[in-house]
């Protein structure tokens, strides 16, 4: 039986224990180590059918709309910059100047929601994840746990468990997942390559 993430993450912090090196290198050794495993882990845990499903709502969807709040919201931004590149109208739900609720209302059924949370999770993000699905919008969640606020409205679920560093997480297969959805989508198109 091979070992399973959380092991993995375990024996990679003791190896990493006993080196008690200090320095910007060091925590860059550290990280990359940490990463490599989030990455085997998605490749593992995610499934060809998951990411068609998730594909085929983006591509169907008359606009996309894409929140994340916090540590997620690097994520979001990335989505809202590579989806448009397949035409594909996205939305990045930033609630700029007080604005979410205003960007909210703009949802509607045949759109999708892209929306991205890991613990401790954004209100916020729940409270649109709600709204749209309330909506009748498709929902599509990044998040790292089945059991998170935001998981369990979801038409496509992507359990995420990033890299993590002494307190500080990465976001390597977070974003991983978001190119391939955006490539996914640039291949699913008209036109697409």
């Amino acid at each position: 039986r091979s070992p399973s993430y959380a092991e993995r993450v375990r024996s990679l912090a003791l190896d990493r224990a006993e080196e008690e090196h200090d320095g910007p290198y060091h925590f860059l050794a550290r990280f990359c180590a940490a990463s490599a495993v989030a990455l085997e882990h998605i490749q593992e845990v995610l499934t060809p059918e998951q990411l068609d499903q998730a594909v085929d709502l983006v591509a169907r969807a008359r606009q996309v709309y894409v929140v994340a709040q916090r540590r997620s919201f690097p994520v979001a931004a990335y989505l809202a910059y590579a989806l448009p590149h397949s035409g594909k109208p996205t939305h990045l739900l930033d609630g700029m100047g007080g604005m979410l609720d205003e960007q909210v209302r703009s949802i509607q059924a045949g759109d999708a929601l892209i929306a991205i949370s890991f613990s401790p999770y954004a209100r916020e993000t729940a409270s649109i994840v709600e709204r749209a699905a309330e909506r009748k919008a498709s929902v599509i969640v990044i998040s790292d746990s089945m059991v998170s606020p935001i998981s369990r409205l979801a038409d496509v679920f992507f359990e995420i468990k990033d890299a993590e560093v002494q307190g500080f997480r990465s976001l390597t297969a977070s974003l991983c997942l978001a190119q391939t959805l955006a490539v996914g989508l640039a291949m699913r198109l008209p036109g697409g390559k």
